[in-house]
């Protein structure tokens, strides 16, 4: 099952809460007297970044917030298992290298390679031999088995995009 949507919204949700964060621990940063703008910029964006996506990892393996709301692990391809702390990390900082390095071009190649390939693995997966999981089956997920609808369903869903 390919979790490109998944994957985005996901995405989208960590990187609202590390922007809502980053911009707190800048307004904290302005008031402490003597600081370098640019320096004080930069710990916050480390601290946001990393807060939201490898701090929640202590507490859910494999998930970040936004991962965990989509109901989506990342795992190792061969065990199945999550990944140990040190690896998440060092993922994490590939693909913040990568993202920064490339101004968000990588992002655009990501959601290429998720939405063309059957297992849905992006560059960082491909590097660390992981694979993102779904925990639980949508309404709108087509593949596997059919939700059985009643006429009133059917009825209700016409000219919609659920077939």
């Amino acid at each position: 099952m390919n979790t490109i949507d998944r994957r985005i919204r996901a995405f989208s949700i960590d990187m609202s809460m590390a922007t809502i964060l980053l911009i707190l621990l800048i307004i904290l940063g302005g008031t402490i007297e003597g600081a370098d703008g640019g320096v004080v910029m930069f710990i916050a964006a480390a601290v946001a970044y990393f807060g939201t996506l490898v701090i929640p990892n202590f507490f859910s393996k494999g998930q970040s917030f936004g991962k965990r709301t989509q109901k989506i692990k990342v795992v190792d391809v061969k065990t199945g298992e999550p990944e140990p702390l040190p690896m998440v990390v060092l993922r994490e900082l590939v693909k913040a290298a990568l993202l920064i390095s490339t101004v968000g071009f990588y992002a655009v190649v990501c959601g290429i390679m998720a939405s063309s390939r059957r297992d849905g693995r992006t560059i960082h997966d491909l590097i660390f031999h992981t694979k993102v999981i779904c925990l639980t089956r949508y309404v709108s997920d087509r593949e596997g088995m059919p939700i059985e609808q009643t006429p009133a369903m059917k009825k209700r869903m016409e000219g919609s995009s659920h077939d």
